[in-house]
């Protein structure tokens, strides 16, 4: 992707038929009893776990949102109860899987002790801190969410196709493509108003170039036991072939309006084992 100006961005992404056509409740099409003579795997099962728990961190992510100027935006927050309310249906098709090969709920199974980094201390700020500090950025923090919010969907969306292919389950497979499509429009919203915020303020451009590098990936991972954020950046982007998974993230970052190759390269080393 190449920077662009809003007018040459074409038509808005339609936030009103994308409430009007939210997907919930998947587990019909999960076909879910097949899993009874062909279980997953431990290590699918592990990644499936984590997957859901961070679908399902969404009510957190929120309340970081929510105390800052992106409250105030009508059409960002429509969209984010809607993404809101999909993300709830992701984590209970990933559930439904645990449950069908005789896994408890990823919520019920407790978590290990979280990793304790002083870079991303900034990042266990709670919502008065936030709010706080989001009065000095003001409006332009909103560019900087949605950037965060896509570079997020490009995490999970590696993670997602890393799972499908490490299976040999043709039920999983399949779930991993409704999924998938179900987070198309959440890309397509973040980089719509993403590019076009970043495009428009140089002062955004400013604030996401500094707070992207040091954010812990995927959004939510930062609440997580540190074992399972471990497993997450060796399963994914361990090795040669995730090396070359996290470079190209990092370029599509590079892409973005105001980013630049150290700023693609810095999110690339961070998704890194």
């Amino acid at each position: 992707m190449t920077p662009q100006s809003p007018a040459s961005l074409g038509a808005r992404f339609d936030v009103r038929e994308y409430a009007r056509t939210a997907r919930g409740n998947h587990r019909d099409e999960l076909q879910l009893a097949d899993y009874a003579t062909a279980p997953l795997d431990p290590e699918s099962l592990h990644a499936i776990r984590y997957y859901a728990r961070l679908e399902s961190a969404t009510m957190e992510h929120l309340r970081n949102l929510l105390v800052t100027a992106t409250h105030k935006d009508a059409r960002v927050t429509a969209f984010l109860v809607t993404w809101a309310f999909e993300k709830f249906w992701i984590a209970d098709a990933l559930d439904a899987v645990l449950e069908a090969n005789g896994r408890p709920r990823a919520q019920d199974e407790d978590e290990g002790e979280t990793r304790h980094s002083r870079s991303e201390a900034s990042e266990r700020r709670g919502p008065i801190r936030r709010a706080l500090a989001a009065i000095a950025q003001g409006v332009p923090i909103i560019a900087l969410h949605m950037a965060m919010g896509l570079v997020d969907e490009w995490v999970m969306r590696a993670a997602y196709e890393r799972l499908a292919a490490r299976s040999e389950s043709a039920a999983l497979s399949s779930t991993v493509a409704l999924i998938l499509d179900v987070k198309k429009r959440h890309a397509a919203f973040f980089e719509d108003e993403a590019v076009r915020r970043l495009t428009d303020s140089a002062r955004a451009v400013r604030q996401t170039r500094r707070t992207l590098p040091r954010i812990a990936w995927p959004i939510g991972s930062i609440d997580r036991a540190a074992i399972d954020r471990s497993f997450f950046e060796s399963y994914v982007f361990g090795g040669d072939e995730g090396a070359a998974r996290a470079r190209d993230l990092g370029t599509q970052v590079s892409a973005l309006p105001g980013m630049t190759r150290s700023i693609g390269d810095a999110v690339a080393q961070g998704l890194r084992p």
